[in-house]
């Protein structure tokens, strides 16, 4: 392992670590029936969350000490990310995106062997497009190797049977909590791509399959019939696909490495669209 590889464990570990505290910190808040900012939750059946006074005060100790190691983790990692050319010249820059989103990027996108922006969002889980199943196989030894399964499975989506063919956490952190932060900054993706999007699928006679209730089966309807939900969350992934295009255009320029057109646009001659 190189000493770039070792920085970026070394990022990871800082990001996975102060999840893990968030993770306990929230949990123990909501066994005791406390809100983030400590007033109590309004919650039905609170008497069967009645506690002493006592053991209330020192479950909340507990609560509040995790929340401290956040704070002190997240303090180490904007010191590591300094490291990092693409965090100071790229990424400190872009409004609503902190130093965890900052994190996630950092840890987990390997910009070496992402030669194209296509890569990037195959491992983000923004490719609709079918890509080789893999399973998890045991090898009676206690270690586990992946092997291709033959059949095609969608790149953005979980097949039953299949492990998932992108990343699930960065997904998250980046699609679920990141761009959140992009539109409450309301900063240039949010403004040149989240809501052009957005309009225009209000207006679209374009089809898109949708599960009306749970239990369903998909249903064609016009996007402009679509859920509100729905139509948010496809402007939220072309708000995103647009961020990590810049993203791998100044991260591979800063590197030094090539860059290059996505796959349709270099050999089909296709321009991105939602």
């Amino acid at each position: 392992m190189n000493e770039r590889e070792q920085e970026r464990q070394t990022v990871r570990l800082l990001v996975r670590a102060r999840e893990d505290f968030q993770d306990m910190r929230k949990r123990m808040d909501n066994r005791i029936g406390r809100k983030a900012d400590g007033d109590d939750q309004d919650l039905e059946n609170a008497d069967k969350r009645v506690i002493a006074g006592d053991d209330k005060l020192m479950f909340g100790g507990i609560a509040d000490a995790a929340h401290e190691q956040e704070a002190a983790i997240e303090k180490e990692l904007k010191k590591v990310l300094k490291r990092f050319p693409v965090y100071t010249e790229f990424l400190k820059g872009v409004k609503g995106v902190g130093p965890i989103a900052a994190g996630w990027i950092v840890g987990e996108y390997d910009i070496q062997r992402a030669d194209t922006v296509s890569k990037l969002w195959q491992f983000t889980g923004l490719n609709p497009g079918m890509v080789p199943g893999r399973k998890r196989v045991e090898d009676g030894e206690g270690e586990s190797h992946y092997e291709l399964t033959g059949v095609m499975v969608r790149g953005d989506k979980l097949t039953p049977g299949h492990v998932a063919p992108f990343n699930k956490r960065l997904r998250t952190a980046l699609a679920g909590v990141m761009c959140d932060g992009f539109i409450k900054a309301q900063n240039e993706y949010c403004m040149k791509y989240y809501y052009p999007m957005k309009a225009r699928l209000e207006q679209s006679d374009g089809m898109v399959a949708e599960i009306s209730k749970a239990g369903a089966k998909p249903k064609d309807v016009a996007w402009k019939e679509a859920k509100k939900a729905h139509r948010h969350r496809a402007a939220i992934r072309y708000m995103l696909k647009m961020f990590l295009r810049d993203l791998y255009v100044a991260w591979r320029t800063i590197e030094g490495l090539t860059v290059r057109e996505p796959y349709a646009a270099e050999y089909l001659g296709k321009k991105h669209a939602a």
